[in-house]
């Protein structure tokens, strides 16, 4: 009986210990195991609604929220569609800092849009990242980079005039939609509205 009661005894000890190394490894194991980082998202993996619940009062919220939506893609549609839209070109091609243009006029690089616009001053296209087309009172603009300023859900928001560096227009304010190809299946172009300041 005595043997029984120091097997059982034994036994129990045993387990106690499996049990005691087991949490002990899962401890360390949770303890090597780097908490993964938070990443911060790519603005245009935003949607537009996203990006304006993302806003404080304070950086134009409210502007955004009663911004009437501006789509113009027929005009997207009709220079994509026109054979020889390459010699239409609007001049020289542009590079634009893909941010969101706050409406005070800083940039927020944190959100999609465009806050900078410049104008080649030839037709060079080295480090240009955008084609220009003047068509019925619009300027198509047309990335040509992977990163377009448009949101995940096809808009370009501008929150206050983007005067363009090297000429005389100004890109006016507002949400636009961006024109989505089917056949590359994506968003690929935008109609603005602009003004001429000469």
């Amino acid at each position: 009986m005595k043997k029984h009661r120091i097997l059982m005894g034994a036994l129990a000890l045993a387990m106690v210990a499996a049990t005691v190394i087991a949490c002990t490894k899962e401890k360390e194991q949770q303890q090597e195991t780097p908490e993964p980082q938070q990443q911060t998202a790519n603005p245009n993996d935003l949607t537009l609604a996203e990006m304006i619940e993302s806003l404080s009062w304070e950086e134009g919220k409210a502007f955004f929220e009663n911004q009437p939506i501006k789509d113009y893609t027929a005009v997207c549609e009709k220079v994509l569609n026109d054979c020889g839209f390459e010699e239409r070109e609007a001049g020289f091609p542009f590079v634009i800092s893909f941010e969101l243009r706050m409406p005070n006029g800083d940039c927020n690089p944190e959100l999609s849009g465009y806050c900078v616009v410049i104008r080649k001053k030839d037709v060079s296209s080295v480090q240009s990242n955008a084609l220009g087309y003047f068509e019925d009172g619009k300027l198509v603009i047309i990335p040509t980079t992977e990163d377009n300023g448009f949101t995940a859900d096809g808009y370009l928001a501008i929150g206050s005039p983007v005067e363009v560096q090297n000429d005389s227009i100004v890109i006016q304010e507002g949400v636009y939609t961006a024109y989505y190809d089917e056949e590359l299946g994506c968003y690929s172009a935008v109609a603005v509205d602009y003004y001429r300041i000469n």
